[in-house]
């Protein structure tokens, strides 16, 4: 026989609980390996306020949680399903090509009309092109630009945002501008640096970070837009309120029952065989013994000076006489005598 064989042969005849405490550190390591992926947020796009790397944005949602007087929340539902007012709605990293569509720029237009501010700070990438922004300039009266030299700095800004006040602009390139929608107001940021957590770190932007929030004292970061949506579900009802430690609990308890009630620990040890002989049971031999020993005649009359041996003192002479009576008269039919015998004992007053 070789090794190999050897081998399975002693994991075939492994003790259950070796089994279960494997699975037991597979699980364990899959799930810490999970925590590290979400505690650090690589799990999440770049600019998103649970990413809490250097391209993420948990770092200045986290400083602003902490500053008195503004309210922070994050947004997982659908852009036109927020009825906030007076607050400050962060679009971070949004794609310019998602301007040029109307319905998009009517619902920002809403948003701001109810007396909120609507900050869009763009993610440009080489390999992604703006469009040409037909409905953005038709509509907002804004166009994007692109820079294609790798070597200068804002490669993507506004050319053109007539009726648009500027808010910051560098060697005639429009980085941000503003304009009033109702009671609200839309800005429009070519850029998204400024909300990085490296950014923050380094607290080189807070003059942009402190004009996007402007005057409101709440600010919203929307995750909607990155994919992060409101599921309903109970994974993220539980991930929304920070119930992983309570489930991973419940499976460990669960696994632990379902342990116990499959095996024994530790293992009984196995039992000898019982040896069973067949044969007459203890009831066929008794009525062997009696069918021997006492004859039909005689037999309640046996059983009749039993019962007397003990309980004598309760039985008076009137009903001792009945008894005899029964005995004399009914000796050859033993059952028809033991009923009349208890007839006579249980009878109310004298015979």
């Amino acid at each position: 026989m070789n090794s190999t064989a050897v081998g399975q042969g002693k994991l075939k005849h492994a003790p259950p609980f070796l089994f279960i405490l494997f699975a037991a550190a597979f699980t364990y390591g899959l799930i810490r390996l999970f925590s590290l992926q979400f505690a650090s947020g690589e799990v999440y796009p770049e600019l998103s306020s649970l990413r809490a790397d250097p391209t993420g944005a948990k770092l200045l949602y986290d400083t602003l949680a902490l500053t008195h007087g503004i309210k922070v929340s994050r947004s997982y539902l659908p852009l036109d399903s927020l009825d906030q007012t007076g607050a400050a709605l962060f679009l971070l990293a949004s794609n310019p090509g998602t301007f040029d569509d109307e319905p998009y720029l009517k619902m920002l237009e809403s948003l701001a009309g109810r007396g909120n501010r609507v900050v869009a700070a763009m993610d440009w990438q080489y390999h992604d092109a703006p469009s040409g922004g037909k409905e953005l300039n038709r509509l907002w009266h804004v166009r994007f630009a692109l820079d294609p030299d790798k070597a200068h700095t804002h490669h993507l800004y506004f050319a053109e945002a007539t009726g648009w006040q500027v808010v910051d602009q560098v060697a005639g390139k429009l980085l941000a501008v503003e304009r009033a929608f109702g009671k609200g107001t839309v800005l429009l940021l070519s850029e998204s640096d400024a909300f990085t957590n490296q950014s923050t770190a380094a607290m080189d932007r807070l003059n942009a970070v402190s004009a996007a929030i402007g005057s409101s004292n709440q600010v919203i970061f929307d995750e909607e837009h990155f994919g992060i949506a409101e599921s309903g579900s109970v994974v993220g009802l539980a991930r929304r309120f920070r119930l992983g430690g309570m489930f991973i609990g419940l499976a460990i308890c669960a696994a632990l029952f379902l342990w116990k009630s499959a095996s024994a620990f530790p293992p009984p040890a196995p039992a000898p065989p019982v040896e069973r002989l067949a044969g007459r049971t203890s009831l066929s031999g008794l009525l062997t013994l009696l069918h021997r020993h006492i004859p039909t005649r005689g037999l309640a009359a046996v059983c009749w000076s039993e019962w007397l041996s003990t309980h004598r003192r309760d039985v008076t002479p009137e009903r001792l006489r009945g008894v005899e009576t029964v005995l004399r008269d009914r000796a050859a039919r033993p059952l028809e005598a033991m009923r009349e015998i208890q007839t006579v004992l249980q009878a109310k007053g004298p015979l």
